[in-house]
């Protein structure tokens, strides 16, 4: 397990710093994080939340390497990644806990109201992606049982964080330049995955 860790560390630091030396294994490199997630979840005893959460880590991690090539293609990758997680936390917690959602939907609308304005073709597939990620943050919220270091408390962390990294690339792509992106946008990225594989690696 900790060589595992060791690699995909590795691999994070290579992408962040190294990318342009790697050559054609930068999209290899780039989606060994998530790849090793996936692994750790699908090696836990399978349950029917965590099995649909390790393929949806496994389809992020192709879409760490897809978006290398085709931006749209990442997308549609991402999205079916985040439909899979919103599946699981549903299978976590069925409620619709409709309170929980108020915040997230307020977020979600100041975002998407800046990054759809400024997306040009691509603002029909970013209002779409951006509803489905902001539909997993609110079933993560949802599925919260306890603060601390429970696995819903967990959950919502990662949720958030992947919602942040994506806010955050939304407005580098569409909006303005920020500094140091990479480094904010993988950082919260990679955290929100490890956070997400994390929380169902917990449950039992």
């Amino acid at each position: 397990m900790r060589s595992a860790v060791a690699v995909a560390v590795l691999a994070a630091l290579l992408h962040l710093f190294g990318e342009e030396s790697l050559g054609p294994l930068a999209p290899l490199v780039k989606m060994t994080p998530v790849a090793v997630l996936a692994i750790f979840v699908f090696r836990a005893p399978p349950t029917s939340a965590r099995r649909l959460a390790g393929v949806g880590l496994t389809l992020g991690s192709i879409a760490d390497a897809v978006i290398e090539f085709s931006f749209i293609g990442g997308l549609i990758t991402f999205l079916i990644a985040h439909v899979l997680y919103i599946a699981a936390f549903v299978r976590v917690e069925p409620r619709l806990r409709l309170a929980r959602l108020a915040p997230v939907a307020l977020w979600a609308a100041l975002a998407l109201k800046v990054l759809v304005a400024h997306a040009g073709a691509l603002a029909i597939p970013v209002l779409v992606y951006g509803l489905v990620i902001f539909t997993m943050i609110w079933r993560a919220a949802a599925a919260m049982d306890a603060p601390g270091w429970s696995p819903g408390a967990v959950g919502l962390a990662g949720a958030l964080l992947f919602g942040l990294s994506d806010t955050l690339l939304g407005y580098a792509r569409f909006v303005s330049p920020l500094p140091a992106s990479a480094i904010l946008i993988l950082g919260t990225y990679w955290g929100g995955q490890t956070l997400i594989a994390v929380s169902f690696l917990k449950r039992s």
